[in-house]
């Protein structure tokens, strides 16, 4: 319940505006798509999906449907929806899929335990529109996933806050 109980905390300064779910593995008909960290016990399931909130200042903020759009399974669709304008294109609504890696030594790879991968930071600068995000904060730095997506979508001003010295140096190497 934490990340509940932490949109509730939130809820006097915020608008929770949308709830994406970041699906880091699947399994479709015996096939599995994807990676997640196992979780050993007899009472839990793996956790193979996060929370993504979306918080606003008034819960009233534009986004760019359309630029994480995914083509219509059933093309008929193009023609019968007026707000297509001809193009094979939809909003790919609130479920994202992103494979998280597979490591063999996180002291080497990814010495963080909580990392995600640079493709999730670009879909939200990319959902808010790219043009538009001026100024990108991370309170949580970590090894700086996000400062690299911010690079790599041309955002001017980047700020993080991260308190272990180990990760910070690693999120300069990186964005260097």
């Amino acid at each position: 319940m934490l990340p509940h109980e932490i949109v509730f905390q939130l809820r006097d300064l915020f608008v929770l505006q949308n709830t994406i779910h970041w699906i880091k593995s699947i399994a479709i008909d015996n096939r599995t798509f994807g990676h997640f960290k196992p979780i050993s016990s007899k009472r839990f399931l793996n956790d193979c999906h996060e929370y993504i909130f979306h918080f606003t200042i008034n819960g009233k903020v534009d986004v760019d449907r359309l630029a994480l759009g995914v083509p219509y399974q059933d093309k008929s669709n193009i023609a019968r929806w007026s707000h297509t304008r001809g193009r094979d294109v939809r909003c790919r609504g609130n479920t994202w899929f992103i494979p998280y890696e597979t490591i063999q030594s996180r002291a080497k790879e990814r010495p963080h335990p909580a990392t995600f991968p640079v493709a999730l930071a670009e879909n939200c600068i990319k959902l808010h529109g790219v043009s538009r995000v001026k100024t990108m904060l991370d309170p949580f730095l970590g090894i700086g996933n996000s400062a690299v997506a911010a690079q790599h979508c041309s955002v001017k001003k980047f700020i993080g806050f991260e308190i272990d010295k180990t990760y910070l140096a690693e999120a300069r190497r990186r964005i260097s």
